[in-house]
């Protein structure tokens, strides 16, 4: 049974329920912890390396991705008071990076007038119909935290599977960084770990984490983490940053 002595975070509706050991709560307050300050340092650094380079990292589609699941899980549906702080924390961050796409992203897109005439515009719609989509995903599931679980892992396979185009397309590695690679990779891979130490234990309230397609987005997440920074050392190695 938790102990009513000890930090840790407050419970979860299932913690309240289950009442774990405390060694199960400070794995799992320790990772989320570690996470969710990892994302933050990564969201900063997304921000000071597009003033760097005069460029941004990332991708438009990701950006509006994220944005619309921290209002949907942070504003419009929160999970606890302490996530929905967090997520605030991010959308505000997200939109220093949203800043940042829109005065730098135009010479990215110069090959293409119609969206670097209208990033603000673009990045307002994508935002408010990722917002509209995860709302809509929330009312499949009678658990919000199944729900929050799903699209999260699906934002942070897209933001990865993107990043890689990105490069791949740009042909170099502006607005990215290994420090926003470390500070990504280890946080989703926390993420991982929180599911999987719930699982472990309490395997009837989170019987989703142990299928077969949330397997397949753990490791398709850390191969694509991996080919990300594989292609960044190939690229960056014979790309020297120049301001644009």
């Amino acid at each position: 049974m938790a102990s009513s002595f000890g930090f840790h975070l407050p419970l979860s509706a299932i913690d309240q329920v289950n009442r774990p050991p405390l060694y199960y709560l400070w794995v799992q307050d320790g990772c989320i912890i570690t996470a969710g300050l990892l994302w933050t340092i990564a969201y900063v650094l997304y921000i000071l390396q597009a003033k760097k380079d005069k460029s941004y990292g990332m991708p438009l589609i990701a950006l509006c991705a994220n944005i619309g699941w921290e209002l949907a899980y942070g504003v419009c549906f929160p999970l606890s008071y302490i996530e929905t702080t967090t997520f605030i924390l991010w959308f505000f961050i997200d939109l220093g990076i949203a800043y940042s796409t829109v005065k730098f992203a135009s010479e990215q897109w110069r090959h293409s007038p119609l969206v670097a005439d209208r990033l603000f515009a673009i990045l307002g719609v994508g935002c408010v119909t990722s917002l509209l989509m995860h709302w809509a995903f929330i009312k499949m599931f009678v658990s919000r935290e199944e729900a929050a679980f799903w699209s999260g892992f699906a934002c942070q396979n897209l933001l990865g599977i993107l990043s890689v185009s990105q490069i791949i397309s740009r042909d170099n590695t502006s607005g990215h960084s290994r420090e926003i690679w470390l500070c990504r990779w280890m946080g989703s891979f926390l993420a991982i770990v929180v599911f999987s130490w719930r699982h472990y234990h309490y395997p009837e309230n989170y019987p989703f984490v142990g299928s077969p397609v949330a397997i397949f987005m753990f490791v398709l997440m850390e191969l694509v983490d991996l080919t990300y920074i594989l292609v960044y050392g190939n690229i960056g190695t014979r790309f020297v940053k120049k301001d644009l």
